[in-house]
């Protein structure tokens, strides 16, 4: 899980901006004893109008893990997705994070531009007190990289100069650890690459699936199966159970002419001209029968449901850490609400963060009495970047509801749409 984390200059935010999730205290399902005497919020809502920079949070979230897994195998390649704030794009994008694996606490601090990892600070807790796991400096782009390793991980001298051998300017300590074959005295640094790769996902999971992919991998396992049996009868989707099928396909003859001219392996023909195709058949029912209805004429509210159940199941069956960007878009408020409680009751030490524009989640009585969960966000009118505010940070007291103060402009975050008459005339 995700103690606090903050970014500066990156996408629409150019000072220091951050999101903290620690809470006084567990005095409800939305936080979790992650150490002794340390609580976390299990979720975190992201409210905003559109572009004042919801979703470029998540981003940064995303970037800063992706930067210390992810390895490169020349010094020349751009790090790739560096998008420093328009009014400081010559300034190099600083990030923090503080997060918890295998119950133990990491920070990581770190500063890059598009070329190159200008610093990076990695230290962790093993017994509560703050440790050394490396620390490197950037010196110059044809000069090896400068790193410092922690004595407690008990580094052999050899594997310290090969680690500083191998590593690019333009990389981690940490991927380089992962990708190299240094021994078995880098045992930490691949405990934490492997709890990052499990743990912490992509926006809005790691793989794009689809529905067909997703339903057809469940149906191989009996646990998944049943899961998403229950959930889409849970739904009122008039669903009571689905089964993968192999259904007629139909080709153009202009599709088929065209693929068969292609220069392609026939393999790869063969796929794409193949007269079935594999489905979804969902078995519906009404007060007197079961019928079978196709996944193609599925609304696309229930597609975006499928969708997200793989997180769910994710979030309550391990320990993950998600992002989900517009979560609530094409569900009802109540079936988006039930998603949200199922999550929070059925699991443990995994984190959830949102961004949405359904605020009616505001008026629940669990989200009004737990401010903490909440983030309000808008764009500066003077610098034009993006601030973030918790929601217990405004000082609204208890009896009033956050949902009528958002609602009539009090907190900010909305937008200011000026008058619905237009004059088109000079």
């Amino acid at each position: 899980m995700i103690r606090n984390f903050w970014v500066k200059n990156y996408l629409s935010i150019r000072d220091k901006q951050e999101l903290n999730f620690v809470a006084e205290e567990r005095d409800s399902v939305l936080t979790e004893e992650v150490a002794e005497g340390v609580f976390l919020y299990k979720l975190a809502i992201l409210y905003g109008s559109n572009a004042s920079g919801k979703s470029n949070m998540l981003i940064a979230l995303n970037k800063v893990f992706r930067l210390l897994i992810q390895a490169k195998s020349n010094s020349k390649i751009p790090i790739g997705n560096v998008i420093p704030f328009a009014l400081t794009e010559n300034e190099p994008t600083e990030m923090f994070v503080s997060f918890y694996a295998n119950g133990i606490r990491y920070d990581y601090e770190v500063k890059f531009n598009k070329n190159n990892i200008l610093s990076e600070k990695l230290y962790y807790y093993p017994n509560d007190a703050k440790t050394l796991f490396y620390e490197r400096k950037f010196v110059d782009e044809n000069i090896q990289t400068e790193i410092r390793f922690g004595e407690t991980l008990g580094l052999e001298t050899e594997t310290q100069k090969d680690i500083r051998k191998d590593t690019l300017n333009n990389q981690s300590v940490l991927s380089v650890c992962r990708s190299k074959a240094y021994g078995k005295d880098i045992a930490p640094f691949n405990r934490l690459y492997d709890w990052i790769m499990i743990n912490y996902h992509d926006i809005d999971g790691d793989e794009k699936k689809g529905v067909v992919e997703i339903l057809r991998e469940a149906y191989n396992n009996p646990q998944k199966r049943k899961f998403y049996n229950i959930m889409l009868r849970k739904a009122d989707l008039n669903i009571l159970e689905y089964k993968p099928i192999a259904e007629d396909r139909y080709i153009q003859k202009s599709f088929r002419e065209r693929i068969e001219k292609e220069n392609i392996p026939q393999e790869v023909k063969d796929e794409l001209l193949k007269p079935i195709q594999e489905s979804i058949s969902f078995t519906n029912y009404s007060k007197n029968k079961e019928f079978e209805i196709p996944l193609k004429l599925q609304s696309k509210g229930t597609i975006k449901y499928i969708l997200i159940l793989e997180v769910l199941f994710d979030m309550i069956t391990g320990s993950q850490v998600y992002y989900l960007d517009e979560l609530g878009e094409d569900l009802h408020k109540d079936l988006l609400f039930y998603y949200l409680n199922v999550f929070l009751f059925n699991s443990e030490k995994s984190q959830l963060i949102i961004t949405s524009q359904e605020t009616t989640l505001l008026s629940q009585d669990l989200i009004n009495e737990n401010r903490g969960v909440i983030w309000l966000v808008e764009k500066n009118r003077e610098t034009a970047s993006s601030e973030y505010f918790r929601g217990d940070s405004f000082g609204l007291d208890k009896d009033l509801s956050f949902y009528d103060s958002y609602s009539i402009g009090r907190l900010g975050a909305k937008p200011d749409l000026g008058s619905i008459f237009i004059n088109l005339e000079d």
